[in-house]
């Protein structure tokens, strides 16, 4: 994958001296695009794919700050506008700046509380959302140190108090929480941007990929070249600590579609 990182202090410090004109003149130069989705939804997959493409820069969670960053939009999303006007945006620039023109893409499961503000401060560029079956995501998940203290930035998620789980919460074991993390996110990106790809279609059909990604994305690659990338996909979890759907338990069951069920159907799944 194409890298042009800068060391996180190091942008924090440069993006004061940037000004928004620069940006905004070098910008008139670039096409960008945005595909957000939850966590083991596919964007390691795509960014790397995706960024094999002439002209074309992709990245995946190129920001540390990004992590930190969804936990604060999270609770208050105002502060979501803030950070991509006056520091990520920024960011971008400084890394590309280099770059004359192409087109600059992310495919970024941390910016997804900021789809809104990206859509603002991106007027004209392509915001995705990327789902996967949340059977999937939640098995995988259970298999990461999601909803873990080992995982220091899920760990300081929980449902604001208007959200019906807020009360139930601390009863809820990791399985249930990572199920509600799920559906919550999902939800909310699919009530900002409209309309999802499913990344089990991606994999499996490229009339389906070219219609739905590359040709909104202004993306070219060829079908052979998919064919190739979907026969070894990465980033994939090897070892699982959860077994697949049809061996869950029904209490996992019943748990899944209480919390789950209802977004699995607006997200276009059937179950």
């Amino acid at each position: 994958m194409k890298k042009y990182l800068i060391d996180p202090i190091k942008q924090r410090f440069l993006a004061l001296w940037v000004t928004q004109e620069q940006v905004e003149e070098w910008a008139k130069n670039w096409r960008f695009f945005f595909i957000l989705g939850m966590g083991r939804s596919g964007t390691t997959f795509l960014a790397n794919f995706l960024n094999r493409a002439e002209g074309v820069h992709v990245f995946h969670e190129p920001a540390f700050e990004d992590f930190n960053a969804h936990v604060r939009a999270f609770y208050t999303p105002e502060i979501a506008e803030r950070y991509i006007q006056n520091f990520r945006k920024k960011e971008i620039y400084l890394r590309m700046h280099h770059v004359d023109s192409g087109i600059y893409g992310e495919v970024n499961s941390s910016l997804r509380r900021h789809a809104g503000a990206i859509k603002r401060n991106f007027p004209e560029a392509t915001i995705l959302h990327l789902v996967r079956d949340g059977r999937d995501v939640v098995r995988s998940l259970m298999s990461r140190r999601m909803m873990t203290i080992k995982d220091p930035f899920s760990i300081r998620i929980h449902p604001k108090k208007s959200d019906p789980w807020s009360e139930r919460w601390k009863k809820m074991d990791r399985f249930s929480r990572i199920c509600w993390f799920w559906q919550v996110e999902n939800s909310y990106l699919r009530s900002i941007i409209g309309k999802v790809i499913h990344f089990e279609k991606v994999l499996s059909s490229y009339d389906y990929f070219y219609t739905e990604v590359l040709e909104p994305c202004h993306i070219n690659i060829e079908k052979k070249d998919w064919e190739n990338a979907v026969a070894s996909p990465r980033n994939a979890t090897k070892n699982f600590g959860m077994s697949t759907w049809d061996s869950w338990t029904q209490e996992q069951k019943k748990i899944f579609r209480e919390l789950c069920g209802e977004e699995m159907v607006k997200c276009g799944y059937e179950f």
